[in-house]
């Protein structure tokens, strides 16, 4: 099996919207289990994020979900 390499992207498609399936707490902060819409109609199904304890505080939040959406770029105005 070839390796495959990285390619990069000027952008990608926007997120329409995610459901949170799983939270779990691990060591070094929080693993979240999703599912992801995208706006081209496409679906990432059950994806991980892992997010950790000082992505929180450079989000200026304790909240996971929270943490989550501003993770996936969902800011209030």
């Amino acid at each position: 099996m070839s390796e495959l390499e990285p390619i990069e992207y000027e952008t990608g498609s926007p997120i329409r919207d995610f459901d949170i399936i799983k939270i779990t707490k691990t060591t070094n902060g929080y693993e979240a289990l999703l599912d992801i819409n995208l706006d081209s109609g496409y679906a990432l199904t059950r994806t991980t994020l892992e997010i950790t304890e000082e992505d929180l505080e450079g989000y200026e939040t304790n909240d996971i979900e929270e943490g989550i959406k501003y993770a996936l770029g969902f800011f209030d105005s």
